[in-house]
């Protein structure tokens, strides 16, 4: 799988490089071109800019914005310094800290994407485009479930639109699950393969297809619950018809690619502790506890096994979890942290996962559909750690069963309890914990480090704008909302089946 190192040219010895190597660049006389920026090369193969911004939009995935939400949804703890203050109970996270990755999404990302899709949109390539606009969709999936609003189809359009526009939130999502749509039938249509260039699929037009109908299905389950236009009309009947068409098994999860190079490909969780490790660890970690058969929190029970999982993402004692991995060391394989260790950006069991909760809320699906889809996901988590994970059955949701002992639930209320546990240590430093943690209202019940319950009130609701945005553009919302400011998205209640 290509890695990171293949980006579209940057800098001048880029550029030499590329002529010695006969790449076809625009300006390979080493006479002319001084009068032109270095760091901005006039054109590169479509192939190439889909490369980069792929780069990009695995940043804006697993980077700092990863980090953050994993100690906001109390998988991981902010320890010293700048780390200790963003995570509870100041939440201290201003619009300059978030520079960096507002312009790692729309410039790094998006506006190497919109290049691409113009590329492929000349040359007629249909499955090249489709692809550009999956990740596309990604990027802006996330940027409004973090921010709430931001340019959306005004965005990344250089001179021509210094100021683009703030789309509310909703009508992002609506137009993110339409892109999706559109992308589906570019990647069905095909076109030529951008082979080794794409970094997730290889050009694979089929595991694009299952990726785009996952992501549909992710983003479709944050506003099912709304019924406020545009997004009203999306129910769970549709989050649970677009899983079925997803990632259809492990094999095919759409996984950011990492290596060995510092800096260049190396996991960002990695190079972050490799270079800050006092700043994070787990320590009061409530999804440790929920994995350390130790714990009195400990999800494990007579068909369960968590022993393997917990040892992937920790390690250490209630509370003194520590983050699983030797950032000094060069690699350790087999740790979520580890030097090279793959990022999963959508996955198989996310999609079962997906499935089962919204076959448990749709009036047209039934308990036992919900159980299959969990227990699709328990199968896989199996062949990942070794398990058991055995199959639930419905007995196990009734009082006294192993989800439901003290029977203070309805089996439809464990089922759910044990869906959106499952997704919640099954997203382990990984944005969508946040999305889950705020629409289910923290249905499951995570715990800070004290042992309180997380609540709304205290919890941020969003990223700030970027100050670079407040400062430069014009259409920044008035008054600016703050962290605290709920979202259109997670706003209602969440519905309890």
């Amino acid at each position: 799988m290509t890695s990171f190192e293949t980006t579209r040219p940057r800098t001048a010895l880029s550029i030499l490089v590329a002529c010695l190597l006969g790449l076809g660049t625009t300006a390979c006389d080493l006479t002319d071109g001084f009068d032109e920026d270095p760091n901005a090369p006039g054109d590169a193969p479509a192939t190439k800019v889909l490369n980069s911004a792929q780069v990009g939009a695995i940043l804006f995935q697993d980077g700092n914005h990863a980090r953050i939400t994993s100690m906001w949804t109390e998988q991981l703890n902010g320890a010293d310094r700048q780390y200790a203050g963003t995570d509870r109970p100041q939440y201290n996270l201003t619009a300059t800290d978030v520079n960096n990755l507002w312009i790692t999404g729309y410039a790094d990302a998006i506006g190497d994407l919109k290049v691409v899709q113009e590329k492929a949109n000349e040359s007629g390539n249909a499955l090249l485009l489709g692809i550009a606009q999956t990740v596309e969709a990604i990027t802006f999936g996330t940027k409004t479930s973090l921010h709430g609003s931001v340019p959306y189809r005004e965005a990344v359009q250089g001179n021509d639109n210094l100021n683009p526009a703030f789309d509310p939130q909703l009508a992002i999502y609506d137009g993110v699950i339409q892109d999706l749509d559109t992308a589906v039938v570019n990647l069905q249509a095909g076109g030529i393969s951008p082979g080794e260039d794409d970094a997730f699929y290889q050009g694979d037009a089929a595991a694009w297809i299952e990726a785009a109908h996952t992501l549909k299905a992710r983003y479709m389950l944050h506003v099912a619950h709304v019924d406020t236009e545009p997004v009203a009309s999306y129910t769970f009947e549709q989050v649970y018809q677009a899983a079925q068409s997803g990632i259809s098994s492990p094999s095919n999860d759409l996984i950011a690619p990492h290596g060995q190079a510092l800096a260049v490909n190396a996991n960002p969780f990695w190079q972050f502790r490799n270079d800050r490790g006092d700043d994070m660890d787990a320590s009061g970690s409530y999804a440790a506890r929920l994995l350390d058969e130790n714990s009195a929190l400990y999800r494990g029970n007579a068909k369960t096994d968590e022993t393997a999982r917990f040892a992937f993402h920790f390690f250490g004692d209630e509370p003194g979890y520590d983050m699983a991995g030797n950032a000094s060391t060069n690699d350790e394989a087999g740790f979520f942290y580890s030097r090279s260790a793959d990022f999963p950006i959508a996955t198989y069991v996310e999609t079962q996962l997906i499935a089962a909760e919204a076959a448990l809320q749709s009036p047209q699906r039934s308990i036992g559909e919900a159980l299959t889809a969990l227990n699709n996901a328990r199968a896989a988590n199996e062949q990942a750690f070794g398990g058991p994970y055995e199959p639930y059955v419905q007995a196990d949701l009734q009082s006294g069963g192993l989800l439901n002992p003290d029977g203070t639930m309805t089996p439809a209320e464990a089922l759910l309890m044990e869906i959106l546990e499952e997704k919640y240590v099954s997203l382990i430093s990984n944005i969508g914990a946040y999305a889950d943690l705020r629409r289910t209202e923290n249905y499951i019940g995570v715990q800070d480090g004290t042992g309180e319950r997380i609540t709304m009130e205290d919890l941020p609701q969003r990223f700030p704008i970027a100050q670079g945005e407040v400062t430069g553009n014009a259409n920044v919302p008035t008054p600016i909302p703050s962290i605290q400011s709920v979202t259109p998205a997670n706003e209602p209640a969440y519905p309890t089946p």
